[in-house]
């Protein structure tokens, strides 16, 4: 709150001087987005929209350190910014952050708000500094506020990608419909090429992708549940189960595959790095997953997913794909995730919103899209 207070008391002599600074072109950008995967994916439409409507100008991505190895596959960004192990605590986080202004930037795009990103702008006299509104847990940051050039409210019922997007007529970019058809992008290191070449004799028609965790571990399925999901798959149709995770994830896909008949399970997790990893999801027929990270590549990817959202607001967030379905909660405490307010633990204790996975209606639509594919495969025959 010092901070803000100084920050108040000092305002005139701040605006004038980023008035002063005023510039009728912007040659550099820094967008500030430092939430995980599935985020940074839905949010890959503004940076393709600044290359496309600002193409002089230098963009520099400021990510958590998770997301580096996926915006290094994206041309819409220069240069890679990452965060900090203590990210923007206390003053050591605000001094950081200013020393990279220091680079001299004509605007900031704060995808990310906190109270340290809407106020050091201002102190550093960025000329444009344009930010998303919180619609939640705004607390002190809202008396920030003040100090943007350009607010965009974040609004229920509006998926975050388009207040994202919306935000951009900060910068004086005509936010049009082609603007908002932009789709999410995922790019892939050329290594995992080879990595898919040594498993493509295990890769036998039709692929059904089963994510097995989530950054947020509220969201994931326990054990038992997964080993439910995955015998039904298994039983009411042909696929093969392709298990993506991380190396936390190993052990339950261990006993996973011992539980399955031989030759309907392949166990990949801990095997792809992240920006390997598209070139796996890319050969689904069909990817089954809570709302995580592996999901949104998979949707940006094309292909189908079938999202069980849990405590995840689907108005905020969801996959966009043409085939993508995406299962709610009946629970009535869900959705209790929302883009700017996200808990990492159950308020009840419960988890009732994951624990009643509606098997049956996963496995539904999974049988679904594989119809869909099967159609169209004859029909082209």
């Amino acid at each position: 709150m010092i901070y803000l207070l100084l920050t108040w008391l000092l305002a005139p002599l701040l605006w004038l001087r980023a008035a002063l600074r005023g510039t009728q072109r912007t040659n550099r950008i820094l967008v500030i987005q430092t939430a995980k995967i599935g985020d940074f994916v839905a949010t890959t439409p503004v940076f393709r929209a600044l290359r496309n409507r600002l193409p002089d100008a230098e963009i520099v991505a400021l990510l958590h350190p998770v997301n580096v190895p996926l915006a290094r596959q994206l041309e819409s960004i220069d240069r890679i910014v990452t965060l900090p192990k203590h990210g923007f605590k206390g003053w050591a986080g605000k001094r950081w952050l200013l020393d990279q202004l220091a680079e001299g930037y004509d605007g900031v795009l704060i995808l990310s708000p906190n109270l340290t990103n809407l106020l050091v702008p201002f102190w550093a006299g960025v000329p444009k500094r344009v930010s998303v509104l919180a619609d939640r847990r705004q607390g002190s940051a809202r008396l920030a506020w003040p100090f943007l050039t350009h607010g965009e409210p974040h609004r229920a019922g509006q998926l975050f990608r388009e207040t994202a997007l919306r935000a951009l007529a900060g910068f004086n970019i005509k936010v049009d419909a082609a603007v908002f058809a932009l789709p999410n992008e995922i790019g892939s290191a050329e290594s995992g090429k080879a990595l898919l070449d040594a498993l493509a004799p295990q890769l036998h028609h039709p692929l059904v992708g089963l994510g097995l965790g989530a950054g947020n571990r509220m969201k994931a399925l326990d054990a038992a549940q997964i080993a439910a999901l995955a015998g039904q798959l298994v039983s009411r149709t042909v696929a093969t189960l392709v298990l993506i995770g991380t190396d936390a994830d190993r052990e339950a896909a261990e006993t996973l595959c011992a539980s399955l008949p031989p030759g309907r399970a392949i166990d990949t997790t801990g095997q792809w790095a992240l920006d390997e990893l598209p070139v796996l999801l890319g050969t689904l027929d069909c990817f089954v997953g809570v709302d995580s990270g592996a999901t949104y590549m998979a949707d940006a990817l094309g292909v189908p997913v079938v999202d069980f959202m849990g405590p995840a607001d689907d108005q905020d967030q969801r996959p966009i794909g043409r085939q993508a379905v995406v299962i709610r909660s009946a629970e009535p405490c869900a959705p209790c995730s929302h883009a700017f307010d996200a808990p990492y633990a159950c308020h009840l204790g419960t988890r009732a919103c994951i624990a009643k996975l509606p098997i049956p209606a996963v496995v539904e639509a999974v049988e679904a899209i594989l119809a869909s594919k099967n159609s169209v495969a004859e029909c082209r025959q």
